[in-house]
């Protein structure tokens, strides 16, 4: 699509032509260092049953691919399952916000959430939280970060947040990485999910993820060695402040090992785990995180 093509919309209906996305390549393994791949996450054997599927260049696939990231849908919870960004410092640029939020065609939209939850938090409804943030993918080309940049609104990239819970932590903890990112000129890939548990409340007819889930991987100048951080996150305490009949138990930003975000969502980061900073600590080890701070990189 062109830049005039993108224009200011809130909602498109009506998705692009499948043939549109023939030129997404994706996530890439061998985009930190081609000689240390960071292979996308491995479904579990719930996960291959609820993820959606469809047919792409003769193959039967689960990866949805846009510019520089990847998603996977669930069919029970219509949201996604990962995404996963590769971010390069050295070519970061600066796109305007389009915010054009739209179906993908390769999947069937009864899997997607576009609309349901979503609308003025005032009126106890949710923002649209991207999984891969805006910003990361927004690198290469002026017309690769445009594209890239209007990717991330697809339904597919989107999981109902309290905008509060964006703006706090968990977004500081975005802003963080990708700042980290540009000064250092670094190239890292980011995964991030919702964690599906049954007991998430049923909210305008969608299941509300309470829980989040992110984790960091790149080179570290000090070691040079593959590295990985992973965060837990829960919005419940934000939840229960959109309407005083949605209570449920608190939860603090943590640092968590890998392992305990496999167990979690029944995804696995082979390539991951044994590099996780904390991934030693056994998969109980939290590390509770009132800002940016606290986060250990090492």
């Amino acid at each position: 699509p062109t830049v005039a093509q993108l224009a200011p919309q809130r909602v498109r209906k009506t998705p692009d032509s499948v043939e549109s996305y023939f030129d997404r390549t994706g996530y890439d393994p061998a985009f930190i260092d081609p000689t240390l791949p960071v292979q996308l996450p491995v479904l579990g054997a719930a996960a291959k049953r609820d993820v959606a599927t469809f047919t792409w260049k003769g193959k039967r696939t689960h990866a949805l691919d846009y510019t520089h990231f990847t998603t996977a849908v669930s069919k029970s919870r219509r949201m996604p399952i990962f995404s996963a960004c590769n971010i390069d410092g050295a070519r970061l640029r600066t796109v305007d916000r389009k915010d054009v939020w739209k179906y993908d065609p390769r999947i069937p939209l009864e899997y997607q959430v576009l609309e349901e939850p979503f609308g003025n938090q005032r009126d106890g409804y949710f923002s649209r939280g991207h999984m891969t943030r805006r910003m990361d993918p927004d690198w290469g080309s002026a017309k690769e970060a445009i594209l890239a940049d209007a990717d991330t609104f697809h339904a597919t990239n989107a999981a109902p947040q309290v905008q509060k819970f964006n703006d706090g932590l968990w977004g500081e903890i975005e802003d963080y990485v990708l700042a980290n990112c540009g000064r250092d000129r670094m190239r890292i890939s980011v995964f991030t999910g919702p964690v599906f548990s049954a007991r998430d409340p049923v909210i305008h007819g969608v299941q509300v993820p309470l829980e989040f889930w992110k984790i960091v991987a790149f080179i570290h100048d000090e070691t040079e060695n593959l590295h990985a951080t992973g965060y837990v996150s829960s919005q419940a305490k934000d939840v229960a402040g959109l309407k005083p009949t949605y209570v449920f138990g608190d939860f603090q930003h943590q640092q968590r090992p890998i392992a305990a975000i496999e167990a979690l969502t029944g995804l696995r980061f082979p390539d991951l785990a044994p590099a996780d900073v904390v991934g030693a600590a056994g998969p109980m080890f939290a590390v509770a995180l009132r800002d940016v701070r606290d986060i250990m990189l090492i």
